[in-house]
């Protein structure tokens, strides 16, 4: 067959591109996390040392801080550094729209079906757009589907140097902590291939594989600059009073419209499942079990089990289709489309673009993502770089990062959104303060706060200015308060 110039995949892959751009200002709009990320990669780049203890906060400095998405962090900043924050929003439009596409390839080559394969696809991506966010997380996007694609190329025997794995992982552990990921859908295959193998489905040399894959990719996710800790840091994160107080790590609304994608994916699935039932693979229905029931339990794990999801439901779907001559007939006419495309002429040619496009609009002073002013204390920084103030800062939760991306290092937060580094303890201590309950006076006295930059409607606005705190600067979104 001969290679088309353009094909599906290349389309989708533009199409991605486009859409994620599209979201950039509201993908900035969120959360201040990538302010977080930007400084320190900064740092990292400035001072060729990469941190393992907090630089960020008065309330917790020196204490560890493994640094398990510092390569992250270190590309989030090159690419601030040369187009700016078009420059990030432009890296993680490239991250995900490589990860729909290698997902969409991954199903038409699974199901032989390029219609299935762009309807489903096209319902994993609006699953996965809920969070479309500049944060390392989107590389677990990436790697999770190359990942999965892999394991499932060793679990058909198919001929793949396994080495790639652990090299996978050696990134993986630097760049997010989602590497856990790699390993729950290793287990799955895992287990999956035991239960074949008691039913002489599968043979010892595959088992063999998995173990091998499994041993060197552990080793391998060790090898940071704060060594297991990374580890640590991942499944630490178990506080309840945290995790209910974070909407991505809440269960989701599945009556939300925003959520919709995500019930047609699962009940899909759930329906396949049984409808297969004879001719699937356990490694699959482990997956999808596993990380169907993680998504019900925290919002941000959907995009993942949507990615991880459509190639397998692609082939379900497929396998009955396929089935109807009529079917077959009207979809073979559109399977050219579908084959790899020759020098991937668009993608490379949608980058080239997109970059030239950023980086003349960058050469001219020109910036077409900001942080939003109506969501962030933009005027408030812009008041403190001119006015410092001298003391122990108190500051909103979703800030910190923002805050960090332009005041540090003369600023240090009290909190930034890294909820499970600080703790409930502190964060238990934030939320008594910011809603100025029970000990909160007490509490302002033992963490030595002198001033605060919070949003006027807050409790604890009014409540210092009750105490004769000094208002010293404020607009719609922020308000900053100076202990007399």
């Amino acid at each position: 067959m001969k290679k088309p110039l353009i094909s599906m995949p290349d389309l989708a892959f533009l199409a991605m591109v486009i859409a994620a751009l599209a979201s950039g200002s509201q993908m900035l709009s969120i959360d201040s996390d990538l302010g977080r990320h930007i400084t320190l990669g900064n740092y990292i780049l400035d001072h060729r040392i990469i941190p393992t203890h907090d630089l960020f906060s008065h309330t917790l400095t020196g204490e560890s801080r493994p640094p398990y998405e510092w390569l992250s962090q270190v590309a989030f900043a090159i690419s601030y550094r040369l187009l700016g924050l078009d420059g990030v929003i432009l890296l993680t439009a490239l991250i995900v729209s490589a990860a729909i596409a290698i997902i969409f390839r991954q199903s038409v080559q699974r199901s032989d079906s390029s219609l299935i394969s762009l309807l489903i696809t096209l319902l994993a991506t609006a699953a996965t757009s809920i969070h479309w966010l500049p944060r390392p997380h989107i590389v677990t996007f990436l790697l999770l589907a190359i990942w999965v694609g892999n394991l499932e190329r060793v679990r058909r025997s198919e001929n793949y140097g396994i080495y790639f794995f652990p090299l996978t992982m050696l990134f993986w552990a630097n760049l997010h902590g989602g590497f856990i990921f790699g390993f729950l859908a290793l287990a799955a295959y895992a287990v999956g291939w035991a239960w074949d193998r008691l039913r002489k489905q599968a043979t010892n040399e595959t088992g063999k594989k998995i173990l091998f894959i499994g041993l060197t990719s552990l080793a391998a996710s060790i090898i940071t600059p704060d060594l297991w800790h990374n580890w640590e840091a991942v499944l630490n994160n178990r506080s309840a009073f945290i995790l209910n107080r974070t909407v991505e790590t809440m269960p989701p609304n599945l009556l939300d419209p925003s959520n919709a994608p995500f019930d047609i994916l699962l009940a899909l699935a759930v329906c396949f499942s049984l409808v297969n039932w004879r001719s699937i693979s356990a490694a699959h229905v482990f997956l999808l079990g596993g990380l169907g029931g993680m998504a019900l339990l925290m919002t941000r794990n959907i995009p993942l089990f949507a990615l991880v999801c459509t190639p397998i439901l692609t082939e379900w779907i497929a396998a009955k289709a396929n089935q109807l001559p009529a079917w077959k007939r009207f979809d073979e006419r559109f399977i050219n489309l579908a084959a790899p495309s020759r020098w991937f002429l668009l993608p490379a040619m949608t980058v080239l673009f997109a970059v030239g496009f950023f980086a003349y609009n960058h050469a001219q002073g020109k910036q077409v993502y900001n942080f939003n002013p109506q969501v962030f204390p933009v005027r408030a920084a812009d008041w403190l770089e001119e006015n410092p103030v001298e003391g122990n800062m108190f500051n909103e939760f979703n800030w910190g990062g923002y805050l960090l991306y332009r005041l540090w290092p003369r600023e240090l937060v009290f909190v930034d959104s890294q909820s499970d580094f600080y703790g409930e303890l502190l964060m238990r201590d934030y939320e008594t303060m910011m809603f100025a309950k029970n000990n909160w006076r007490a509490l302002l006295d033992q963490y030595q706060i002198n001033w605060a930059i919070i949003p006027p409607n807050a409790p604890l606005a009014s409540a210092l200015q009750s105490l004769g705190w000094q208002t010293i600067f404020a607009d719609d979104t922020a308000i900053i308060v100076r202990r007399p």
